[in-house]
């Protein structure tokens, strides 16, 4: 592990602490939920079967973009569909096989379904987007040498493809957890910190 992870942990903390994300409470009273490793939004989540409306499945497309430009593409799916495909998604074997069943609702792309993943279950999924994707050079330089030619085409290939295909995510996954378990962190603790790091890198 070549970055020290609780480092760049605290610094992601510190920066999106006060971006909360909106979620539906056991009440279905909307809420906000400030802890960016989303404790009470994945609680609520979990304790109605991972059941998602349209309407909340739009305030994690906004805190994700930190912005309402998704809203409309998402309006065209129903709550019905929402959570059938995310049902299914937290129930398929394999990340590729969740992040495509995800993928079939209007508005959602890799990232987006990699979202409402781990909104539901952080402890096992980590949002993927560039700088996260980015930062496993920096965990993990071996993926990164251009010496180490068929590793480093492989990492290339997927940082260019991550945005549409869930092979790609199913190779970050399969290296967050790597890290994930090495250093005893949840998954999203892990996109966190890589986020983090790469932020200040660049």
């Amino acid at each position: 592990m070549d970055i020290d992870l609780q480092k760049w942990l605290e610094k992601f903390q510190m920066e999106w602490e006060d971006k909360p994300i909106e979620y539906l409470d056991q009440s279905g009273n909307w809420n906000e939920d400030s802890d960016p490793l989303f404790g009470s939004i994945s609680e609520a989540i979990q304790s109605r079967d991972f059941e998602l409306s349209v309407g909340e499945l739009q305030r994690i497309s906004q805190w994700k973009l930190q912005s309402r430009r998704n809203d409309s593409n998402i309006q065209q799916n129903s709550d019905e569909a929402v959570t059938k495909q995310f049902q299914s998604a937290l129930t398929v074997p394999t990340d590729r096989e969740a992040i495509a069943a995800l993928t079939e609702l209007s508005g959602i792309g890799v990232p987006m379904a990699s979202t409402m993943l781990t909104v539901a279950k952080p402890s096992q999924y980590a949002i993927i987007d560039y700088r996260a994707f980015r930062g496993l050079v920096g965990a993990k330089p071996g993926i990164g040498d251009s010496e180490q030619y068929a590793d480093y085409a492989e990492f290339l290939e997927y940082f260019r493809t991550y945005l549409k295909n869930p092979e790609a995510y199913q190779f970050y996954m399969n290296h967050v957890r790597d890290i994930a378990d090495a250093e005893d962190r949840s998954a999203r603790q892990v996109d966190m910190a890589l986020w983090a790091f790469d932020r200040e890198m660049a």
